[in-house]
């Protein structure tokens, strides 16, 4: 296996590195721990095109693919900056919306998304079942002209900031084979029905987790992604770019404690020499 990069990948490096070092840690901390939002940063991002770098330029967006995207959120995270919502808004909601979507859906949300204008959440996670789509308990049932949701989610991201957000619900019975009995739909966050509840964290991070009520939530035919009962598959055309530009965070934070602790191993001088200069470190 090839693991040099091209040299389109190394100027995306270099630009998202830039970017990312006008910020830096501090910044992301005091946005973190004051209640702030990296809408600065965000926009920074936006004007460059990496928020749309995984969607077509159809729809607004750059035309590469989730290396490109992954390597955004390494080097913000190696520069302190590590954003949740990259993995959230572009890497899930538009990789599902751009494989899966229906034309009218992919004109109204990808090209605001990869401009940066919204954002979208995703709603999987339930407070009996995690993210096993087996075990999910919220349900959209069919009524005339649309959809009924009643159900719980829970550790939802971002909720606050977003303008709609990517629900993955029960449209089958219990007794449905596996893989036929969920549906994908989008519902904005302002839809009467829909209370949100913030669940204090302990992780120093500027986006907020919510629990989901949904309460006879209703949203029209055209809410639904794809095909009805295609959703566990469906779902995965989100999760695994989240698995990856996810590793890609960790990675760059690895490389962030890594690049302040060989600086701190320079500076700090015991006995008149740099502790770096002992053995082992």
């Amino acid at each position: 296996m090839e693991f040099t990069e091209s040299t389109e990948h190394s100027l995306i490096r270099e630009t998202v590195r830039s970017i990312g070092s006008r910020y830096g840690h501090e910044y992301y901390f005091e946005q973190a721990r004051n209640g702030g939002k990296m809408d600065e940063l965000w926009k920074d991002l936006a004007k460059n095109g990496f928020l749309g770098a995984n969607t077509p330029h159809k729809y607004g967006g750059e035309g590469a693919g989730i290396s490109e995207l992954a390597i955004v959120c390494e080097e913000l995270a190696r520069q302190g900056c590590p954003l949740l919502f990259l993995m959230v808004s572009p890497a899930i909601c538009a990789s599902i919306l751009t494989q899966h979507g229906s034309e009218e859906q992919k004109r109204k949300w990808l090209p605001p998304v990869a401009s940066g204008e919204i954002k979208m959440a995703f709603a999987l996670t339930e407070p009996d079942a995690g993210s096993n789509t087996h075990k999910l308990s919220t349900r959209a049932e069919r009524v005339e002209g649309g959809y009924r949701i009643r159900g719980t989610k829970y550790y939802i991201s971002g909720v606050d900031e977003s303008a709609a957000l990517l629900l993955v619900a029960r449209t089958g019975d219990e007794n449905s084979r596996a893989g036929t009995a969920l549906s994908l739909f989008i519902v904005p966050t302002d839809v009467k029905g829909l209370e949100a509840a913030p669940i204090a964290v302990e992780m120093v991070s500027s986006e907020k987790q919510f629990t989901l009520f949904f309460d006879d939530v209703i949203v029209g035919e055209e809410s639904l992604v794809g095909e009805l009962g295609r959703g566990f598959r469906q779902v995965f055309s989100g999760l695994n770019p989240e698995r990856i530009t996810g590793a890609a965070v960790v990675n760059g934070i690895a490389l962030y404690a890594l690049d302040k602790a060989a600086r701190y191993a320079c500076e700090r001088v015991v006995w008149d020499k740099p502790i770096g200069a002992h053995q082992g470190l």
